[in-house]
């Protein structure tokens, strides 16, 4: 009997065991369960939308994450063009340092003068060193100048755990970031469609002023063999492991996923992918408020109107585990009053979605009209208006 009872209590301890592991892998804690079997020494899955992390497993932990590091070289390279300091048909000349550089390559002739297009497809698509150190001296003068605006960026954007000491990511003693720090700068660079159309590329071709072509081929894998995938960034160096940080979407819901430091490069698309697949059929974003069913008015001081239409920048939505059915409150951030002049689109306020008391998603209220500050004939209307009364 005694036995019995002994094989009882160890088969109970085993399904708590079981159970336990299965709750922790849905939520943001140290995953075990599902993911247990995975090669990576730190990962993550976040909702690209809000941010919100929803598996991970030491994402602070700072590591050499190699040509990741080129997320931070791309998305500085589209700022630039975004203020207008270049420009897609830029012109730059590719050094001999850029040239002498190891690893992967798109194999620039030394000398010769390509466009940033071609350059920023070279190291979005194949990962391409010597691309990504021309595009560095263009934008900072030097390679190291350029380094110094990664770094700024980085803290701008909260990536409080990286550290940056060459474009390229090649290894070197104080170059490192993290998982989540990788979720931020993915996140970031998905903004600008001209990334985004890059990433897409499964192959293409480089053709030099020589004449001579290089072949391009997509360092991650997932872009053609996982349908929901969007983009993403590969790594690899000895001393980083196989890294990949990836971004996906599908029935609305988008997620950015990373594994670092994995055994081998199958293992990298293998565990994203399991980190994906976990995420979309986990959860969902559930409709709150559609921006076409929302109409309201704002009351306005100085202006030639006294009110204004007001509407959500976009549908109001929130991630949900799909077997939560926690009730949510809505609430309204909007002034009594805005100032005159505003431009259609101002953002004028803001709608949060509350669970309890954690903000679990928000949408901008805009403007939907322009408004003029007031002149003599806006007065003397609203007098004959109030004399008419």
């Amino acid at each position: 009997m005694r036995k019995i009872l002994c094989a009882i209590i160890v088969m109970l301890l085993m399904l708590s065991a079981v159970v336990t592991g299965q709750v922790n892998a849905s939520t943001n804690g140290a995953t075990i369960g599902a993911f247990d079997n995975f090669s990576s020494t730190s990962y993550i899955l976040m909702d690209a939308g809000t941010g919100k992390v929803l598996v991970n497993f030491n994402e602070e932990e700072r590591v050499p994450v190699a040509s990741i590091c080129k997320l931070m070289t791309s998305l500085l390279t589209l700022e630039a063009i975004e203020r207008g300091d270049i420009s897609l048909e830029t012109m730059a000349l590719a050094s001999e340092h850029a040239c002498e550089v190891e690893g992967s390559q798109a194999f620039l002739d030394a000398g010769s003068q390509y466009s940033v297009a071609d350059l920023l497809k070279s190291v979005v698509v194949a990962s391409a060193n010597d691309s990504a150190i021309v595009l560095a001296e263009l934008i900072g003068g030097t390679e190291e100048r350029f380094v110094d605006k990664m770094n700024l960026r980085a803290n701008e954007l909260g990536m409080n755990n990286t550290h940056y000491t060459n474009s390229t990511g090649l290894t070197t003693i104080d170059q490192y970031s993290t998982a989540y720090d990788t979720c931020l700068i993915l996140r970031a660079i998905n903004g600008y469609a001209t990334y985004q159309e890059y990433a897409k590329i499964w192959m293409d071709n480089l053709t030099h002023p020589s004449g001579r072509v290089t072949e391009l081929v997509n360092t991650n894998r997932l872009i053609r063999y996982y349908p929901y995938c969007v983009d993403g960034k590969t790594g690899f160096t000895d001393e980083a492991g196989y890294c990949l940080s990836s971004v996906a979407e599908k029935d609305g819901v988008k997620l950015v996923a990373v594994a670092l430091h994995c055994k081998d490069a199958a293992s990298r698309f293998l565990e994203v992918k399991d980190l994906f697949n976990y995420g979309f059929a986990t959860f969902t974003n559930r409709l709150v408020l559609a921006a076409d069913d929302y109409n309201a008015e704002v009351a306005v001081t100085g202006g030639d109107i006294s009110k204004a239409a007001i509407g959500l920048s976009n549908d109001l939505k929130y991630l949900a585990d799909k077997s939560d059915n926690s009730e949510y409150s809505v609430v309204y951030n909007i002034p009594n009053s805005i100032d005159a002049p505003r431009s259609s689109g101002d953002v004028v306020g803001t709608v949060d979605v509350l669970l309890g008391d954690e903000v679990v998603s928000s949408a901008d209220i805009v403007l939907l009209q322009d408004i003029s500050k007031q002149n003599l004939w806006n007065v003397l209307q609203k007098i004959f208006a109030d004399w008419a009364i």
